[in-house]
C-alpha cells in the first residue's frame, strides 16, 4: 500500500516559524503535481499557477512569458512499513515548452513518481510493460542497441539483494502486457538518502532513459531530522535528457535497432519541464535533491550568485556541510544541496561546461531561481551526522588489488561498422560470463584506469565505494560514492566492502550509450 502525501510536495501545508514569520501565513509556494493515467497513450499537459506565494490570487510577474510552475513529481510514500505500487511503461504524449513529445514513459509522465520509504521497509514495485511488440529479434551481437520495448528496473544506490525479484537487472519484462513484481527488503540499517530508479535492460537502457524513464527513490531519516534541514523545503531536482533532431522532433529518441546512437539535440529537463522557475523568499533555505538522470551528460551544477551547501553525495550524508560554488555530477551522480536564497531577483540555474570532454561542451541554463521580496531568516546546517560508512584503511584490505581498465578498443572482435568500441579489460559484456568473483565479506581495493580521451563514470551496484586517489593523487578527504568519473587518460583508486548479499550484479560506465555497447562486467559475490 502507499499513501499519497501532498505535504511532501505542497509547501503551503507546512507551517514553519522562521525569524518570527510563519511561511504558511506569509504566503506559500505552490507546486503542481504531475498527472497521468497508467496505460495506453496519455496526453499530460502540465500547468500551474506560476508558484507564487498565496497561490493563484497573486498578480504574478511583470507582463511577459509566464515561467512554468516548478513541478514536483507525484509522491508515493510507505505506510506501516510497506510501499506497494506499480509503474506502467507505455508511450505517452507530454508537452515540453512549445513542443509535443511522444516517448516511452512511466505512468504517462516525463519522469516517474517519487518513492519515499524508510530503513526496514518493504518496497514492492509491479512493473507493467504496455509497450508494443519489438520490431527486431535479439541480435547475434547483444552489444548493439536492440529490443527497445523490453524493460526492467534498477534501484540505483540501494544496498539490497541483487537476486530473485530484488535488484536483479538480468530480468527482462516483455512488451504487450508483460509484468514483473519486484520486492526490495530494505535493511533496517540502510543509510537514508537520495537514490533513484531507471531501466537497466542491456541494449535498451540508453534509449529508455533518453525518454525520461527515471524517478527519485528517497530513503527517509538520518539528517532529515536535523532542525535546519527539517525546516527547509525538500525538493526533488531530477535532471533528465531528451535526444531529438529537427527531422523528427516529436519522437524521442529517433534511432532504430542496430543503429549507432546519434548525437541529436540535447534537451535537458528538470522534473519533466524545460527551464522551470523555482520561486522562494529572500533568506529562505531550500533543500534540492539534485539527481543527474541523464544518459551521457555530466552536469557541473551551480546557481548564479549562490553558494552550494552540500550535505550529501550519492545518497550518503557528509559529516559536515561542504561549501562550493559548483559541483560536477556525472551521469547518475547525486548531491543534496542546501541553498540560502539571496537578494530578490532572478538567478540562472546552470549546467556548466563539462571539462571531461574538452571544449565541445558549452554551459547552458537549465532553470531559474526567482527570489521574491518577502524576507525570512532561516539557518543553514553546519555539523551533520557521522558518515554512514567507516573509511577503509589500507591495512583492512584483505584481497589482492584488482586492476580494471575502461577501454575504447577491444581484443574480442570489436563492434560492427559504424559503432565505437566500449569495453572493460579489452572485452565486451557477455551475460554468460562472470568476470569478477568476490568473497562475501571481502574488503577490496580496485584501481580503475581509463585509456580514452573522455571520462567514464564508474558505477557498481549494491555496494558503495570509497574514493582514495584520482590520477595517483590522494584526495585530501576521501569520499563515498556509488558513481564516480574515471578521468580521461587517468585513473581512480577505490576501496569497498562486499557485505550482506551474495549473487550476481554488474559494474559499468554510466554513460549508458557506452554501457549498451558493452562497457560492463558481471560480479559474482559468493
Amino acid at each position: 500500500m502507499y499513501t499519497h502525501d501532498p505535504a511532501e510536495s505542497q509547501f503551503s501545508r507546512r507551517n514553519i516559524l522562521v525569524g518570527g514569520v510563519s511561511l504558511a501565513t506569509a504566503g506559500a509556494i505552490s507546486m503542481v503535481q504531475g498527472c497521468g493515467s497508467e496505460s495506453g497513450t496519455i496526453v499530460n499537459t502540465q500547468t500551474g499557477n506560476n508558484g507564487l506565494p498565496g497561490g493563484g490570487n497573486n498578480p504574478g510577474p511583470a507582463p511577459g512569458p509566464v515561467p512554468p510552475a516548478f513541478v514536483q513529481p507525484p509522491v508515493q510514500k510507505s505506510a506501516f512499513g510497506i510501499l506497494d505500487t506499480s509503474l506502467t511503461v507505455a508511450f505517452a504524449t507530454n508537452v515540453v515548452g512549445p513542443q509535443t513529445i511522444n516517448a516511452r514513459a512511466y505512468n504517462g509522465i516525463l519522469g516517474g513518481p517519487t518513492l519515499r520509504v524508510r530503513p526496514g521497509d518493504t518496497l514492492r514495485v509491479n512493473v507493467i510493460n504496455n509497450l508494443p511488440a519489438n520490431p527486431d529479434p535479439v541480435p547475434p551481437n547483444i552489444n548493439t542497441p536492440h529490443q527497445f520495448n523490453t524493460t526492467n528496473l534498477h534501484t540505483h544506490g540501494l544496498h539490497v539483494s541483487p537476486s530473485g525479484n530484488s535488484d536483479n537487472i538480468f530480468v527482462e519484462i516483455q512488451p504487450q502486457g508483460g509484468s514483473f513484481q519486484y520486492e526490495y527488503q530494505i535493511p533496517a540499517n540502510h543509510p537514508p538518502g537520495t537514490m533513484w530508479y531507471h531501466p537497466h535492460k542491456h541494449g535498451s537502457s540508453a534509449l529508455q532513459l533518453f525518454s525520461g524513464m527515471a524517478g527519485a527513490l528517497i530513503i527517509e531519516g538520518g539528517i532529515d531530522a536535523l532542525p535546519e534541514i527539517a525546516a527547509a523545503r525538500d525538493l526533488v531536482y531530477l535532471i533528465t535528457e531528451l535526444n531529438i533532431t529537427p527531422a523528427n522532433p516529436g519522437l524521442v529518441p529517433n534511432f532504430g535497432p542496430g543503429q549507432a546512437f546519434p548525437q541529436g539535440q540535447r534537451k535537458l529537463l528538470v522534473n519533466g519541464q524545460e527551464l522551470p522557475t523555482l520561486q522562494a523568499f529572500s533568506g529562505e533555505v531550500i533543500r534540492l535533491r539534485v539527481i543527474n538522470g541523464t544518459v551521457r551528460t555530466t552536469v557541473p551544477f551551480s546557481i548564479v550568485g549562490h553558494t552550494l551547501n552540500i550535505v550529501s553525495l550519492d545518497g550518503l550524508n557528509l559529516p559536515v556541510t561542504r561549501q562550493a560554488a559548483s559541483i560536477s555530477l556525472p551521469p547518475a551522480g547525486r548531491a543534496d544541496i542546501m541553498i540560502r536564497c539571496g537578494a530578490p531577483g532572478n538567478y540562472a540555474v546552470v549546467k556548466g561546461q563539462d571539462n571531461t570532454i574538452g571544449n565541445n561542451d558549452a554551459p547552458q541554463n537549465i532553470g531559474q531561481l526567482t527570489v521574491l521580496n518577502t524576507v525570512v531568516n532561516m539557518a543553514l546546517p553546519t555539523n551533520l551526522l557521522p558518515q554512514p560508512h567507516a573509511n577503509i584503511a589500507a591495512g583492512q584490505v584483505n584481497q589482492p588489488v584488482r586492476n580494471i581498465s575502461f577501454d575504447q578498443t577491444s581484443n574480442d572482435g570489436g563492434q560492427p561498422a559504424g559503432f565505437q568500441n566500449f569495453a572493460v579489460n579489452m572485452i565486451h559484456f557477455n551475460p554468460n560470463v562472470i568476470n569478477q568473483t568476490v568473497q562475501l565479506g571481502a574488503v577490496e581495493e580496485w584501481v580503475l584506469t581509463n585509456s580514452s580521451t573522455n571520462g567514464h563514470p564508474f558505477h557498481i551496484h549494491i555496494n558503495p565505494f570509497e574514493v582514495i586517489e584520482v590520477n595517483n593523487v590522494a584526495l585530501p578527504q576521501t569520499e563515498w560514492h556509488d558513481t564516480f568519473n574515471i578521468p580521461a587518460n587517468g585513473s581512480i583508486r577505490i576501496r569497498h566492502r562486499f557485505e550482506d548479499f551474495t549473487g550476481l550484479f554488474v559494474f559499468h560506465c554510466h554513460i549508458l550509450t557506452h554501457e549498451d555497447l558493452g562497457m560492463m562486467q558481471t560480479v559474482n559475490v559468493v
